[in-house]
């Protein structure tokens, strides 16, 4: 599995933490930052790579997929 150490995925509560942590093990990246920030409305994942951010959790979750191929 590839790292993925440019990503930051910041979440507005505990809930969406747990919820991100448990998408990001799903996916075996171990290299992504899961912070918690309640200025945000949702979620986003930042990719300094890229220079692309996604918003929302289905977002994330299908820009994953398509990084890892799963």
């Amino acid at each position: 599995m590839p790292s993925f150490p440019r990503f930051l995925f910041r979440v507005k509560d505990r809930q969406i933490e747990e919820e991100a942590r448990t998408m990001v093990d799903s996916f075996g990246i171990k290299d992504i930052e899961i912070r918690r920030d309640d200025t945000i409305k949702d979620a986003w994942l930042e990719d300094n790579v890229a220079l692309k951010t996604s918003f929302g959790l289905d977002d994330i979750r299908e820009y994953l997929e398509n990084l890892t191929g799963k």
